[in-house]
């Protein structure tokens, strides 16, 4: 083809028609360019293609990771809301002599036994951590969705530290008072006599300590998993366009 136009040219400067050479010159260039400019065109379109492919990819297991979090986050406020209700439910019995001493020892023992639930939510972040770390969350065109994947971590740190929080103070505090007043926890042998220790002044501090926390955690707890949910729903809208 080189050759092709080569001899075109020769032979329009051998029979001295100058102009029509300029003219086939500039056309020739012309084409040049319009072939690299077409070249570029489709060498863009063949990266979008493969972003945009590498963007849903990462959109899809983010979406999977997340909904698996957000069922894992639900247990775990169910599980602090059970402890909740049993420390107010402790609390009333601190203040209400009848009724603490009307409830059975089996009772009393299960609501002692809720109140100190503590589980500490763990998600799996692989997934979401590999794509910050790797710069493919540059890939997702969606910025508040970008904005609200890098805010995850954050938000999980906040969520648990309520949790970590009673876990630190009942094993330097709870169980130390606990040790000394053996009734509050050997429940076989709590009476009417000795349910009195439930009155102990460190104990009273520790079931307020205790509600006032976890409700404290449970607001955080709610609030990430209402921005879970706000994430997901931005990523299920973008998979499907």
């Amino acid at each position: 083809m080189i050759k092709f136009f080569r001899k075109i040219r020769q032979n329009l400067l051998s029979e001295g028609k100058t102009g029509k050479y300029l003219k086939y010159a500039f056309g020739e260039i012309l084409l040049v360019v319009i072939g690299i400019l077409i070249a570029l065109q489709v060498s863009n379109w063949n990266k979008k293609r493969i972003d945009s492919d590498s963007e849903k990819e990462a959109l899809f297991d983010l979406n999977t990771e997340i909904k698996s979090n957000i069922k894992a986050l639900e247990i775990i406020i169910a599980e602090h809301e059970k402890s909740l209700v049993a420390g107010k439910e402790i609390k009333s019995m601190i203040v209400d002599t009848n009724k603490l001493n009307s409830i059975s020892n089996d009772s009393l023992k299960s609501i002692l036994i809720v109140m100190n639930y503590n589980y500490t939510y763990d998600p799996k972040l692989g997934i979401l951590n590999s794509v910050i770390n790797s710069g493919k969350i540059n890939l997702i065109q969606n910025k508040d969705i970008r904005y609200m994947l890098s805010s995850i971590n954050e938000l999980i740190i906040d969520a648990n530290e309520s949790t970590k929080v009673i876990e630190k103070l009942r094993g330097e505090y709870y169980w130390p008072m606990i040790a000394s007043k053996r009734e509050i926890v050997d429940y076989n042998k709590l009476t009417r006599d000795n349910k009195t220790s439930f009155r102990n002044p460190e104990f009273v501090w520790w079931v307020d300590f205790n509600t006032t926390v976890r409700q404290e955690g449970l607001d955080e707890e709610n609030e990430l998993l209402e921005f879970l949910k706000k994430v997901n729903v931005l990523i299920e809208i973008e998979i499907k366009k």
